[in-house]
């Protein structure tokens, strides 16, 4: 078994090494749409196909699921989470803010996440017992105390509008009424904000797919955050999604529900 340094280095590499790809595309990239409606991109495709060609060079019994491309099933009891480019709507406009994730899985828990932005050159790396990482620092969640005080963020009204319900609408204006101010600085971008105490919530009525999310868990494990459903529970592929600093988790939770 390598030890939690050797692996986090090693995702920082590679996660960084698919960030280089994701770059030589940024600005110019065609979207395409698949079959359930999302975007995606000839560097979604490149930047997942060098993630798995360096994991089964460097850990061939692992098994890989990834946004793109075929699941490998694995022959060591962990396994690999890849999300080539998370924010695909951020990277084909242009806009810097989308990261490229992994996440490892050990006896079918997350244990550890990497979360890199290429055209922003940040990463944020954890793993379960070693803390979490960005820029050669511990990242920390930050210390406010109030909802009044609160700096709130989603990841797009659109998700809001078009898939969520009327209950869970009517959290998140209460939520914006309690709070400082809300910004849309979402998708992992959003989640990075808050496990380095620059926010202190983000609110999303849907969490994305199991890739979008699973780097998180072990993030927030380490940087002392919340990262619940609105009603506190673990997340699934779909749920809705609260993220953050710890110290409010449960009042934006009963703001969200009510």
């Amino acid at each position: 078994m390598e030890d939690r340094d050797n692996l986090l280095d090693f995702a920082t590499r590679v996660a960084e090494g698919a960030g280089r790809i994701t770059l030589e595309h940024f600005g110019r990239a065609a979207v395409e749409f698949k079959g359930d409606g999302s975007e995606v991109t000839a560097a979604d495709h490149a930047a997942e196909a060098y993630v798995r060609s360096e994991l089964a060079e460097a850990f061939p019994d692992d098994g890989i699921v990834g946004e793109e491309g075929d699941d490998v099933p694995s022959r060591s009891g962990r396994r690999w989470i890849v999300d080539p480019i998370d924010g695909t709507r951020s990277f084909s406009c242009g806009v810097p803010l989308y990261a490229v994730l992994l996440a490892l899985e050990e006896e079918g828990q997350p244990t550890l996440g990497c979360c890199h932005f290429p055209a922003l050159r940040q990463t944020l790396v954890a793993a379960a017992g070693a803390g979490a990482w960005t820029g050669g620092e511990r990242a920390r969640v930050s210390e406010c105390e109030t909802l009044a005080d609160a700096r709130l963020a989603t990841s797009g009204f659109e998700y809001w509008r078009d898939r969520s319900s009327d209950a869970d609408r009517a959290g998140w204006e209460r939520l914006v009424r309690a709070t400082r101010f809300a910004r849309t600085w979402g998708d992992a971008y959003g989640y990075f904000l808050v496990a380095t105490g620059r926010i202190d919530l983000l609110a999303d009525p849907i969490c994305g797919s199991y890739w979008d999310y699973a780097p998180m868990i072990p993030v927030f494990a380490e940087v002392g955050g919340g990262f619940t459903t609105f009603r506190g529970s673990a997340l699934s592929p779909g749920s809705s999604v609260l993220a953050s600093n710890g110290r409010l988790h449960e009042a934006a939770s009963r703001v969200l529900l009510g």
